[in-house]
């Protein structure tokens, strides 16, 4: 089979898949509202109308409740089934945009656009005068304002991040004490994965964090790390032992790895610089770890880094 023909059936495949995977989206959408239309806002709707025709005597007030209830009921309703359509069924309108982080920020901009646009219409339903909509809409604001710092203050952060872009989806980062790569950016927090492969443990960050503390980006692909080694003794001939174990690394496919003596108040410590992505780090740690004991004459091969040597913990840079 030529290749054009297989890619363009891979390609075939992966729309339909979508394209499965957004009707049943808008299915289970679409079945609640259907729910809430047949359970709320008929008997609502039917309610109104045997009042209206006599049938049922109530005073005026709860009339005007229940069709206020009605209407807004309904106008959300329509807003939502408007929404779901355009989004899920016309998805070019936000495929293109560009990024990941600017197709979420468009979309929830757009969603509530819709929104305020049924808000209004609501109350021009009710008769509201357009000042008195500004006023009204002027002390809500202000009253949430108040009542929601925290919250509007998350929200402020998830627009920054989403249009500063410091980070993105996909990236390894570091802010604070927690690492890992972004899994999501939501209103309130980033999701960050410690280990990727595996899905059961992840850190939720408050969006807040990220701009109170610095943010280290290192991106999807590899970044530079070290490890300190420190040695009781200087080994013999550790020139010689130095030149083997760089041989050895760029055997071992490390060529960019760098050893080199150094030392500080705790003593004399052999300092490796390596790159890696954050997923290999700590395997490649390990495998550069195992080079040095090995070439000193602390372990065998096979055996596992030995602990009578002290070891620092990995220290990161760009």
């Amino acid at each position: 089979m030529p290749i054009s023909t297989i890619l363009r059936k891979k390609r075939t495949d992966e729309a339909l898949t979508k394209v499965k995977a957004t009707a049943g989206t808008f299915n289970k959408a679409l079945n609640r509202l259907i729910l809430l239309f047949l359970f709320v806002i008929l008997p609502l709707q039917a309610a109104v109308i045997a009042i209206e025709q006599d049938i049922i005597v109530v005073p005026d007030l709860i009339l005007v409740f229940l069709e206020a209830i009605v209407t807004v009921l309904v106008s959300y309703t329509l807003a939502t089934v408007f929404i779901k359509l355009t989004i899920y069924l016309i998805p070019n309108r936000f495929d293109d945009a560009g990024t990941q982080e600017e197709k979420i920020l468009l979309s929830k901009i757009y969603v509530a656009f819709i929104y305020i646009l049924s808000t209004l219409l609501v109350f021009w339903q009710f008769g509201i005068d357009t000042r008195d909509i500004a006023i009204f809409l002027g002390l809500i604001a202000t009253g949430f304002a108040f009542a929601l710092r925290d919250i509007i203050f998350s929200y402020f952060a998830w627009f920054i991040l989403l249009t500063k872009k410091p980070f993105k989806i996909g990236d390894y980062i570091e802010v604070g004490d927690e690492e890992g790569m972004v899994k999501h950016i939501g209103l309130f927090y980033v999701v960050v994965d410690h280990t990727p492969s595996t899905y059961e443990d992840f850190h939720k960050i408050p969006n807040k964090v990220f701009l109170e503390k610095t943010i280290t980006n290192h991106g999807k692909g590899k970044f530079k790390l070290t490890f300190d080694f420190y040695l009781k003794d200087l080994p013999a001939y550790i020139d010689e032992k130095l030149e083997d174990i760089r041989e050895k690394a760029r055997s071992a496919g490390y060529g960019d790895a760098r050893f080199h003596l150094n030392s500080d108040k705790d003593g004399l410590k052999l300092t490796t610089e390596y790159k890696a992505t954050f997923e290999s780090r700590e395997k490649t740690r390990h495998h550069l770890l195992c080079i040095i004991l090995q070439e000193l004459g602390i372990q065998r091969a096979g055996d596992t880094p030995a602990g009578h040597e002290k070891i620092k913990n990995a220290r990161y840079s760009l």
